[in-house]
């Protein structure tokens, strides 16, 4: 398991291009190592080839969305889901139910938090990974 470093890696994924890129440059800035996928099928390829210490997940996406992209690698058995966090702006409580049951560490509303404030719960993720 990855320890909690400035080094942390992270996979953003996010098809909106302006949060995308707000979201890459804050997480930079505060040392992460960030990749990104636009939609669900690049999602899907880098999580299933990469090791990431968290995993900001949308789900709505063009292509696969965000759930489509856990059924398949739940299905595949590719990788465990415990650093994975859904982003959405929807309230989707079945969606989120099934994502929870996955065993996906938990989901944040995009609209409900700053950039800054997303990056303070994404450290909080890794540091409850960690704790």
């Amino acid at each position: 398991m990855a320890t909690l470093t400035n080094k942390s890696s992270l996979l953003i994924v996010e098809d909106e291009h302006y949060l995308r890129d707000l979201y890459i440059d804050i997480f930079k800035q505060d040392g992460f190592e960030v990749d990104a996928a636009k939609d669900g099928n690049e999602a899907y390829d880098k999580i299933s080839h990469n090791e990431y210490d968290l995993i900001l997940l949308d789900i709505i996406l063009p292509g696969m969305d965000g759930m489509q992209v856990l059924d398949k690698l739940v299905k595949e058995k590719k990788v465990t889901l415990s650093n994975v966090v859904l982003l959405t702006n929807l309230s989707q409580d079945l969606v989120i139910a099934k994502a929870l049951d996955y065993g996906v560490r938990g989901y944040l509303v995009k609209s409900d938090y700053t950039p800054e404030e997303l990056l303070k719960e994404a450290r909080s993720f890794l540091k409850n990974n960690h704790a």
